[in-house]
């Protein structure tokens, strides 16, 4: 008669991609300190995430939405192309109404907010190395409602930007100068300032510097929240 087997079962490995290096070492080392897991390595730009992924491989890629001036909507796409069978959530400050689904729609698998207990973190992991998709109720809902048709945006705020125009405008609000932009997303001056003047319109702006405080306001209320 043969005994159950008291092996326990495969760690899942995890990387973690985060430009704060104390949340990055922080958020590495309690997922080592949790059973299951094993951290293959850390990154703190869209670059060094590339790498790390081809290096190690890991199941499930733990990454902040925005990594210095690397948008991450750009980095999530690039990721499902270069590793499909990579796991992928999105660990963010940035208001899930206006982020989650646009990082579903781009291929990652979770979204959690920085302010939810760790635990969320953890069962979010174990959800989509599973196969599953991780987000919150609220998020849930709004996907439901987006494929029924049933969804409304709110006029006048970021939710009614296209996920280009959030890039511009969040560089925007950066201070980086119009072909600096057209630079970074490889797009051309003009392209830019056609994108600034339909952000200008959609959030009712009427000037260039009032584009510009919105847009560093809104950084300041959420990535510079470390």
């Amino acid at each position: 008669m043969s005994l159950p087997s008291s092996a326990e079962p495969p760690r899942l490995t995890v990387a973690v991609a985060e430009d704060h290096p104390v949340m990055r070492e922080g958020l590495a080392a309690l997922l080592a300190g949790e059973g299951g897991f094993t951290v293959v390595g850390s990154a703190a730009s869209a670059r060094d995430t590339h790498s790390l992924i081809e290096r190690t491989a890991p199941q499930v890629l733990v990454m902040d939405l925005m990594l210095a001036e690397d948008d991450g909507l750009a980095l999530i796409k690039d990721l499902a192309a270069l590793a499909p069978t990579l796991r992928l959530i999105v660990f963010s400050l940035h208001p899930e109404d206006i982020y989650a689904e646009r990082c579903l729609r781009a291929g990652a698998h979770g979204y959690v907010m920085k302010r939810e207990p760790v635990a969320t973190l953890f069962r979010a992991i174990r959800d989509v190395a599973a196969g599953g998709i991780s987000v919150s109720p609220r998020v849930s809902a709004a996907v439901l409602g987006a494929l029924t048709g049933h969804a409304r945006k709110p006029a006048g705020t970021e939710t009614q930007l296209t996920d280009r125009e959030l890039q511009v405008f969040r560089l925007v609000g950066l201070a980086l100068p119009t072909r600096a932009i057209a630079e970074k997303l490889g797009i051309s001056v003009k392209t830019v300032e056609a994108h600034r003047e339909n952000i200008k319109n959609k959030l009712g702006l009427e000037t260039a510097a009032a584009l510009t405080a919105r847009a560093a306001h809104w950084i300041n209320t959420s990535e510079r929240t470390l």
